[in-house]
């Protein structure tokens, strides 16, 4: 289908020699699959076919190579898709060209320059060239940068390796893709307009206010934040995406923090003439989540020791030689012990015995050796991986925000869309129509923009928040999927929070994500309690 072939689900079976509807299941998932680039399946009377330009097509196959080639299938299916003999010369070539300028470029960097060089070469060498916008003015700003001939240098060492003969529209697309995954390479920060730092100051407040903790101050996240999202513009400008191999672990491993930079991104984006990927989210997510992390307090570890100040801090100097530099090490006497308040406290290391406390406490010999800092360390990974852990899918938090909702749970059946985004509106109550007028097109506008669907079938419409004054949240399972864009959604959350309420988002995103990561358990809790 990427070759413009129209296949039938009859041809599909006596091709295969398996039934249509066999066929029909595995042309619903390559549906699900392509969504995720903004890309739709078609169908006419020669059957089913990919409508989309060929930019669109080879992002589509970009994912799919980078997917396989990460779950270590690159063997068996990356040949059905590209000419795998060009992915070894283009990465020599790319890599020492790069070393040859002394950049200190990351793998996933060279990996999708490679891979989209690769993919376009082979594409190019079956004839499937891409096209360009001749009016994109984006070619401006390509040309005007100090450090172009770098880029150009790059792409023309695959072409002087005799690899391939770029034509002008792949070269400057090239061009886009080399720019936008490493613009910190290339521009200066100096580059970044004033208004575009303020808009990532303001996304800075609203996720802030979002996860309620206060990020505003942290200048290595406003500053690593600013670049890279606006790398992340003109990567999307260009059309050209990247793809987070580690989307899943960060979705399962910090849910809240995603949920809450996904709501607060989508308004950033609209802002900004952007459509984003749950890729790009996860990009954003860890700039946030290390900036909570820097957040964090220090550890504070106490050290009771009944030798002399000389014997205790010779272990201490030891422990802090395994210990990170967030941990701070007291040392007190055991007599001194019952009346230390141990509420801030994560770990105690004792050369003596000690009757049981309320933190963890780990016994050495008075003489630190090696097995006594092999234990310090496996007590220490515990207790930071016990306290940073996600919590439990029935955790108290969860429990009441579903108690909150249970007015505002609705099984009913809808057949579009709009019926599921008017259905929840009128759930509302509205201080007059004219406000529910201007709520609604806030909605209809922002799908238009970019479509709320946020994963395993969840959709979270929502409108602008300065358009309503009384926030209320309303959740919708029609029984059947229903079209979401390009996607299929069983469950439709409206969020309609007001912007003085943004601070209470946390909660409501913390079991969405719950949800999306176990889906059954979110409808037979909204089953429970409706």
């Amino acid at each position: 289908m990427f070759n413009n072939e129209h296949l039938s689900y009859q041809r599909l079976a006596d091709d295969y020699f398996v039934s249509r509807s066999s066929i029909a299941n595995d042309i619903a998932f390559i549906k699900e699959l392509i969504a995720k680039d903004n890309v739709a399946l078609n169908f006419d009377n020669s059957g089913t076919y990919v409508g989309s330009d060929e930019i669109a097509k080879q992002k589509v196959i970009k994912r799919l190579v980078i997917d396989f080639m990460n779950g270590g299938r690159a063997k068996q299916y990356i040949p059905i898709l590209i000419q795998t003999d060009v992915i070894e010369p283009i990465r020599k070539t790319v890599i020492a060209t790069t070393d040859a300028w002394q950049l200190q470029i990351s793998d996933s960097y060279v990996t999708d320059i490679v891979v989209s060089t690769s993919v376009l070469v082979s594409r190019g060498r079956s004839g499937f060239h891409i096209n360009l916008d001749l009016h994109n003015q984006l070619g401006t700003l390509l040309l005007s940068l100090d450090k172009y001939p770098l880029i150009y240098e790059l792409l023309k060492s695959v072409e002087n390796a005799q690899i391939y003969e770029f034509s002008q529209d792949e070269l400057r697309y090239l061009s886009y893709v080399v720019l936008g995954g490493g613009f910190r390479y290339f521009v200066p920060d100096t580059s970044i307009p004033e208004t575009f730092k303020r808009d990532t100051q303001r996304l800075i407040r609203n996720v802030s206010h979002g996860i309620n903790i206060d990020l505003e101050h942290d200048n290595q996240l406003r500053e690593d934040l600013t670049l890279h999202l606006f790398q992340m513009a003109l990567r999307l400008k260009f059309d050209t995406t990247v793809v987070n191999p580690l989307l899943g672990e960060i979705k399962r491993d910090y849910p809240t923090v995603f949920g809450v930079v996904w709501y607060a991104l989508i308004d950033f984006a609209n802002n900004n003439g952007l459509v984003v990927s749950d890729d790009e989210v996860a990009f954003v997510t860890i700039h946030f989540q290390a900036a909570i992390e820097r957040s964090k307090r220090q550890r504070r570890i106490l050290f009771v020791c009944l030798n002399g100040i000389g014997t205790s801090s010779l272990i201490s100097a030891k422990m802090r030689q395994i210990l990170p530099e967030v941990s701070l090490i007291e040392i007190i006497s055991r007599a001194a012990l019952p009346r230390q308040n141990l509420s801030n406290v994560d770990l105690i290391i004792s050369t003596v015995s000690l009757p049981v406390q309320v933190v963890p406490v780990v016994q050495i010999s008075p003489m630190i050796t090696n097995e006594d800092m092999k234990s310090i360390m496996s007590q220490y990974i515990d207790v930071v991986t016990t306290k940073n852990r996600q919590p439990n899918i029935l955790n108290s938090s969860s429990a009441r925000t579903i108690s909150m909702l249970r007015e505002n749970i609705f099984f009913e059946a809808v057949d579009t869309q709009a019926e599921a985004i008017d259905y929840l509106l009128s759930k509302n109550l509205w201080r007059s129509s004219a406000e529910l007028a201007n709520y609604r097109e806030s909605v209809i506008r922002r799908e238009k923009l970019q479509s709320t669907y946020l994963g395993n079938g969840f959709a979270l419409p929502h409108g602008n928040p300065q358009l309503i004054q009384s926030s209320h949240i309303s959740i919708l399972i029609p029984g059947k999927q229903i079209y979401w864009g390009n996607n299929k959604v069983d469950v439709v959350v409206m969020l309609m929070v007001a912007e003085k309420d943004k601070k209470t988002i946390e909660p409501i995103m913390e079991l969405i994500m719950q949800g999306v990561n176990n889906k059954d358990w979110f409808i037979d809790k909204m089953t429970e309690v409706r």
